[in-house]
């Protein structure tokens, strides 16, 4: 009876050790599947954390390597994006921008970049500033939520839906006759990649030319992949990036006051 009754023991010790890894393998197998399809994530019964100041598309990643840095932290170290961190501030996104934990593929357009737009806009930073709704539309034109998109895998004609994609379906879905639907705009918030092979010549190496395209604008990629490896990776652009706006009428001629009819106050 005592040798039957520790084979039992030991068996059912055998037994669920088994169970636990079995069950430990299935869920890093569910918590991969889920990384790679943000969207399923948050009908999943036990969803990850939703990153603060952010849609629930973007998920947060179980750890975050000691070395990666947020958005904001890398945007700072390089010194020439204090106008898009001035931005995010003033649009209620800067506690996104500052999770370390942040999982998405960022666009980050230079100060060079912001005074540019600035002056096809016709308009001053502090106008622009002062409209936060504007300004949350067009930075969220920036940010693709989602496992981190290195330029490795970046393919021409790729499309990229952005956070404001997942804006715009919400209001959609909300709201079917909203002003901005009723004008015909066709903005979904997606952005499209134009990609080409350049061959340098004198040392036959293979580079790609990236270049993201917007409704209204296109940017090119000139630092890509920096913080490669982390939970956000970020593309240095050298222009900002404008979602549609409507076709415009006679008293409206300019392209800020377009902006300003769907995306301001």
């Amino acid at each position: 009876m005592r040798r039957s009754g520790l084979f039992l023991l030991l068996l059912a010790l055998l037994l669920g050790s088994a169970c636990a890894q079995d069950a430990a393998m299935v869920s890093g197998m569910r918590a991969k599947f889920l990384m790679k399809h943000p969207l399923l994530a948050k009908h999943h019964m036990a969803p990850p954390t939703a990153v603060s100041g952010a849609p629930g598309a973007a998920v947060t990643p179980t750890a975050v390597p000691a070395q990666c840095l947020s958005v904001a932290e890398v945007a700072q170290q390089a010194g020439s994006f204090s106008a898009l961190l001035t931005a995010a501030q003033a649009a209620g996104l800067a506690p996104a921008l500052a999770d370390r934990s942040l999982q998405a593929t960022v666009f980050a357009p230079t100060d060079a970049a912001f005074a540019a737009a600035l002056q096809g806009l016709g308009v001053t930073a502090q106008q622009l500033l002062a409209q936060p709704a504007l300004l949350a539309a067009v930075l969220k034109y920036h940010v693709v939520p989602g496992a981190p998109i290195t330029s490795a895998q970046m393919g021409d004609a790729q499309k990229l839906p952005t956070l404001l994609a997942a804006d715009l379906a919400a209001a959609a879905s909300a709201s079917p006759s909203a002003s901005w639907h009723k004008k015909g705009d066709s903005e979904d918030g997606v952005l499209t990649l134009d990609v080409k092979k350049v061959i340098d010549l004198k040392t036959g190496q293979h580079s790609k030319d990236i270049t993201v395209v917007g409704s209204l604008s296109s940017a090119g990629i000139v630092n890509p992949d920096v913080q490669a490896g982390c939970p956000a990776v970020v593309h240095v652009v050298d222009a900002v990036l404008l979602p549609a706006i409507p076709p415009l009428t006679e008293d409206d001629t300019s392209m800020w006051a377009a902006l300003m009819k769907i995306w301001g106050q």
